[in-house]
C-alpha cells in the first residue's frame, strides 16, 4: 500500500516536470490516466499562498481606500469612507482566506467550463475525448503558473508590498516588465498588463495539447483553443469602451 502511493507520488511528480520539460511526454501520460485533483490543488494552493502572504504585508486600510477610488462615481465620499472603516476591522488573515477560496472557486469554475467548451467541440467532431480528459489536460497545462506566482511570493517575501498594488504585484507581468504603470488605465488594458509570461506559456501548452491529442494542424488548433480567451478580451474591450 505504502509502495503503491510512494509509485503514484512519484509518477505525478515526474509528469509535473515533463509538463515543464517534456510536454510531449507528458501529455501522453495525461491523455492515459486524467489525473485532475494534483495539479489542481498544485495551482489552488499556490495561489492562496500568494494571497495570504499579501494581505499578511500589504497596508490593507490603504489598499481598500485605493481600490475605493475607482468606484468614485458610483459611491459618495461619506460611503467609501464608511467602507473603508468596516472593511478596516477585518483580520487581513480572514481578508486574505476568503479572497483565496473565492480565488478558488473561480479557478475551479473557470476550467470546468473550458473543458466544457472543449469536450462540446470533441463532441461535434468525434475526437473521442470527454470532460474529464479535458479538464486534465487544462490543469496539467496551467502548471507553468506556478512560476508566477513564485515570482509574487518573492516580491513580498524579498520586498516591500506595504504599499504595493495588486497589479504590481507580480514581477514577469507585461506590466512589471515593460514598466508601464496601469494606476488610471481602463479595464482592457489592465487586464493585458496584468498577463505574464508564465500565462502565455499555459495557453501555448493547451493549444499544443489540443493538436497532439487530436491531430489537427496548427492553425485549426490554435483557433480553437485560444477562441474562448480572445471573446472574453473581446467583451471586457467592448464593455471598457462603452
Amino acid at each position: 500500500m505504502v509502495g503503491d502511493r510512494k509509485d503514484e507520488a512519484s509518477g505525478l511528480f515526474t509528469t509535473a516536470v515533463n509538463v515543464i520539460a517534456a510536454p510531449g511526454e507528458a501529455l501522453r501520460t495525461i491523455r492515459e490516466e486524467s489525473k485532475i485533483l494534483a495539479p489542481l490543488c498544485a495551482l489552488l494552493i499556490a495561489n492562496a499562498a500568494v494571497f495570504l502572504a499579501y494581505y499578511s504585508e500589504v497596508d490593507v486600510v490603504w489598499l481598500l481606500e485605493t481600490s475605493m477610488q475607482s468606484s468614485a462615481d458610483e459611491l459618495s465620499q461619506e460611503q467609501r469612507e464608511a467602507a473603508v472603516r468596516a472593511m478596516g476591522n477585518v483580520s487581513p488573515m480572514v481578508m486574505g482566506s476568503v479572497s483565496a477560496v473565492s480565488a478558488a472557486v473561480a479557478f475551479t469554475f473557470a476550467f470546468f467550463l473550458y473543458a466544457a467548451y472543449l469536450a462540446g467541440v470533441s463532441l461535434l467532431t468525434n475526437d473521442g475525448f470527454g470532460i474529464r480528459s479535458w479538464f486534465s489536460m487544462i490543469c496539467w497545462c496551467t502548471l507553468p503558473v506556478v512560476f508566477g506566482y513564485g515570482a509574487s511570493l518573492a516580491n513580498i517575501v524579498f520586498g516591500d508590498a506595504t504599499f504595493l498594488r495588486w497589479d504590481q504585484l507580480n514581477p514577469l507581468s507585461f506590466g512589471s516588465l515593460f514598466k508601464v504603470d496601469s494606476d488610471g488605465s481602463g479595464t482592457f488594458r489592465q487586464s493585458v498588463l496584468g498577463l505574464d509570461v508564465t500565462m502565455i506559456w499555459a495557453m501555448v501548452l493547451y493549444v499544443y495539447g489540443y493538436r497532439t491529442w487530436t491531430g489537427r494542424g496548427v492553425l485549426e488548433s490554435a483557433l480553437i483553443v485560444l477562441a474562448p480567451t480572445v471573446l472574453v478580451m473581446g467583451a471586457i474591450a467592448w464593455f471598457a469602451s462603452g
